[in-house]
């Protein structure tokens, strides 16, 4: 890394630890977001730091955006959180977000919100929308190639050629085997529906159960705010292809509204007080969303096979 590079993101760093100093109370009674990469250029498949502040009144509750937030162009990696400080009744929270990317655009920019709660209703904030340059390794693909630097051969022996396709002899064949596969369909085609949508549900719950059983068991070894995260994504994905509702656009009170399921709630509003309140005790929480999760699958399984 450049000397110029490691000053920029000296300096941003301590814009985000000293964003507020100096301010007037009066002047801090509204969110004020900064944001902005540390870097300026990257090539593709790298990582990248986003940091991302929020300076606010203490007695206001602001939240960040999480793993299942939209960062495209960009690709969300991981994230690193930093204590909340407190001075004067000013609030000033911060995160670095590690984003990557995969699109060949030569210029990139972002920006992300920051939800201050008031009522049943957020208020979004926006941090500044800033740039970065992508470092194309290939310059320019020739899509032609000219006649004379093709690597031809010349070649005058003999060579055999096979005899002409048989078209006809193929297409009796082809005819004989669409009237059989028609009326397999049309005698056991229900059943095969049923049998590929039942094979498919069983499958996405295992890999589901899979996947959420490992993240369950690190959470009883070691308690983590991204692992219990990643938890939550990964029943919400589940649960938005089970029931295709948006489960991953949704926040609990609007998720509640529709699921209309009081423990549900409860348990989901645990989860959102451990990732955004470090509170504990989550992973009986989350063992409730599973066995939730269980539950329905059930019901649309007997759906699928009842008809």
């Amino acid at each position: 890394m450049s000397v110029i590079r490691k000053a920029r993101l000296l300096y941003r760093s301590l814009l985000i630890a000293f964003a507020c100093a100096g301010a007037t109370n009066a002047y801090c009674q509204e969110v004020v977001v900064q944001g902005g990469f540390l870097g300026d250029s990257l090539k593709i498949g790298e990582e990248i730091p986003f940091y991302l502040s929020a300076r606010y009144n203490a007695s206001h509750t602001v939240l960040f955006p999480d793993s299942t937030a939209d960062f495209s162009p960009f690709e969300y990696v991981r994230k690193t959180y930093y204590p909340t400080r407190t001075a004067g009744g000013i609030s000033i929270d911060s995160t670095v977000y590690y984003l990557t990317t995969f699109e060949i655009d030569r210029v990139q920019t972002l920006t992300l919100p920051v939800y201050l709660i008031h009522g049943p209703d957020s208020l979004i904030f926006s941090s500044p929308r800033d740039t970065v340059r992508i470092i194309q390794l290939v310059a320019q693909v020739p899509d032609t190639v000219s006649i004379q630097e093709l690597p031809l051969r010349e070649q005058t022996a003999y060579e055999e050629v096979d005899y002409a396709f048989n078209f006809w002899l193929m297409f009796i064949i082809a005819t004989v085997l669409a009237a059989l596969a028609l009326i397999v369909w049309m005698l056991f085609g229900e059943r095969i529906r049923q049998y590929i949508k039942t094979r498919r549900l069983q499958k996405r719950h295992s890999g589901f159960l899979e996947a959420y059983n490992q993240l369950l068991h690190e959470l009883e070894k070691s308690a983590s705010i991204p692992l219990t995260e990643s938890a939550l994504a990964t029943w919400k994905r589940y649960m938005e292809q089970l029931e295709s509702r948006p489960y991953t656009k949704l926040t609990t009170r609007e998720t509640a509204v529709f699921v209309a399921d009081p423990t549900l709630t409860e348990h989901l509003s645990q989860v959102d007080r451990a990732i955004y309140g470090h509170a504990g005790g989550v992973v009986a929480s989350l063992e409730m969303l599973k066995a939730y999760a269980n539950k329905r699958f059930e019901h649309k399984l007997k759906e699928v096979q009842h008809g």
